[in-house]
């Protein structure tokens, strides 16, 4: 019996007969061999290229999504193919086993093969891992997604009903993580079938490409963390000789996620065959150091006291102490660049991607400060420019200081400059968003929100001005009774996601495969309640 399980879009039918299965993926793969398309592929894409093939070759509209599966297979196949074996995962459905002579035992990630012979699983996990394979026997997609999130895996190869692996494929597809789907041949989730040989085909294929350089984002954020080490930091830096040193050293080594040195080196990294240690400590450096400066004037500015559940410089030192530390921090910066064996056209360019970067930056705090002062609530679009100027300027150091010192070309880091827009933006409407759905604090402590700006945006002439009274007499309940009845939290989340979109958009111009996938991959991590 066909595979038949019904959803809110396709009948979900895998061909029984072999012959049927080989001629639609052998016809597939002729198309993509033909029509080469980069991954990562959304769903709708799938669909269109399946609509495509069914009406050229006459298929039958039941195989669509089986269709969409060999599709997705071949997009990604040459990703996989060049990922080496001990970097993949294999996973096949317990459902495959004989369930009335199964002597195995399960335990939280699975079901534990006793090699008993009664089913194809054992011959299946020996084999893959003999190659080096991660395998597991689990149903469902949480223990896959578990492996995605935790980077232990660059490729995974699946074997599951097509239930199962459009689940699957939502998994892999929000981190953009290369995956090839077997679908099985009969379900019913006891003694299913599985193609065999289509199985072996999958985990054997192997092919060496240079071209195929694949950024294992733990990896670079540990290596990124290692040089923020005290000792590392001497003997990078020096030894401090100066208390103005001492306390800039103080902020360097002070907690924080690390995400600016983290997408520089990432950028770097993905243009260099062979990255040279001083230059990558170099650029990781130079962007903590202007990060740490602007936290460090933050503070001041708005009179914040404890950071990183420590106390603030200028709560430590005095306000004198603290513009005069990160005075120093943003020259330092300056000097790693200078100072570093770059070509004097790289230093040029890299001082010249900071320093624009610098400007941004104090533009847009600027705009903040100005705004709060008068008790000024900015229209949506000024609050939209004040977010590129102030948060997305970090993201386009980051990424275009790593890709222009990599060797990237002048196509890419106009790329990387667009994505860098829409991410910053999104990552401080998501910030403004969690920070009014946990104690709605940000407005009343900083008094500034893009929810603001939205609910201005949204209101009828006839209550703009009772707004405004409210923000001037800080009577935030009546904000948050506007904030409600206008469902503004839907619309800002809404705005939210047209950046994450845009953002995607962006990357599909880039052609370095290792970059534009681990960027789509930081995507689905850091807004992944919302893809």
């Amino acid at each position: 019996m066909e595979s038949k399980i019904f959803q809110s879009l396709f009948v979900l039918d895998v061909p029984t007969e072999k012959s049927k299965r080989a001629h639609i993926r052998a016809t597939v793969e002729s198309y993509f061999h033909d029509n080469q398309v980069m991954p990562p592929v959304s769903y709708d894409a799938l669909n269109g290229f399946a609509s495509l093939l069914i009406e050229s070759e006459k298929w039958e509209e039941r195989y669509r999504a089986f269709i969409m599966v060999c599709c997705g297979n071949e997009i990604w196949r040459p990703i996989v193919g060049a990922t080496p074996f001990n970097r993949r995962i294999f996973l096949l459905p317990q459902c495959l086993r004989n369930v009335n002579l199964c002597q195995a035992e399960q335990d939280e990630l699975g079901l534990l093969c006793s090699e008993c012979g009664n089913c194809s699983i054992s011959g299946f996990l020996r084999e893959a891992e003999n190659l080096g394979y991660v395998a597991l026997v689990t149903e469902g997609t949480t223990i896959t997604t578990r492996l995605i999130e935790s980077g232990k895996v660059d490729a995974v190869i699946g074997v599951g009903c097509m239930e199962v692996l459009q689940k699957m494929f939502a998994a892999v597809s929000k981190y953009s993580i290369p995956s090839i789907g077997i679908p099985l041949i009969t379900c019913g989730c006891v003694d299913t079938m599985a193609d065999a040989d289509w199985i072996k085909q999958e985990i054997y294929n192997y092919r060496e490409d240079p071209s195929v350089k694949l950024l294992n984002l733990n990896y670079l954020r540990n290596k990124t963390s290692s040089i923020f080490g005290e000792e590392q930091l001497i003997r990078i830096l020096g030894t401090a000789k100066s208390k103005t040193e001492s306390i800039a050293f103080e902020s360097l080594l002070s907690g924080g996620q690390r995400l600016r040195p983290f997408l520089a080196v990432l950028a770097y990294e993905a243009f260099v065959n062979e990255p040279d240690p001083a230059v990558l400590n170099m650029l990781a450096l130079s962007v903590e150091c202007f990060h740490k400066a602007s936290l460090i004037h933050d503070d001041i500015e708005d009179n914040d006291d404890m950071r990183y559940g420590k106390e603030t410089v200028h709560a430590r030192y005095g306000i004198p102490v603290a513009i005069n530390t990160g005075d120093y921090l943003i020259g330092e910066g300056y000097r790693l660049i200078a100072e570093s064996n770059l070509s004097p056209e790289l230093i040029r360019e890299g001082i010249k991607i900071v320093s624009r970067g610098h400007r941004s930056l104090t533009i847009g705090q600027g705009s903040e400060l100005i705004s709060i002062r008068s008790k000024e609530i900015l229209s949506l679009n000024e609050m939209l420019d004040l977010f590129d100027n102030k948060t997305a300027a970090a993201f386009k150091v980051s990424l275009l200081l790593g890709a222009a010192v990599g060797g990237a070309t002048n196509g890419t880091i106009e790329s990387l400059e667009r994505f860098s827009h829409f991410i910053g933006i999104a990552y401080q409407i998501k910030d403004d968003l969690s920070d009014y759905q946990g104690d709605k604090g940000d407005i009343a402590i900083r008094k500034f929100s893009i929810l603001l700006s939205v609910l201005q945006e949204q209101l009828p002439k006839s209550e703009i001005e009772n707004l405004l009274t409210a923000y001037k007499l800080d009577d935030y309940e009546a904000i948050y009774n506007l904030i409600d009845r206008y469902h503004i939290q839907d619309a800002t989340k809404e705005l939210l996601i047209n950046m994450i979109n845009e953002a995607k958009n962006c990357l599909e111009s880039i052609s370095n495969i290792g970059l534009k996938l681990a960027l789509h991959e930081i995507l689905g991590k850091i807004f992944k309640e919302y893809i």
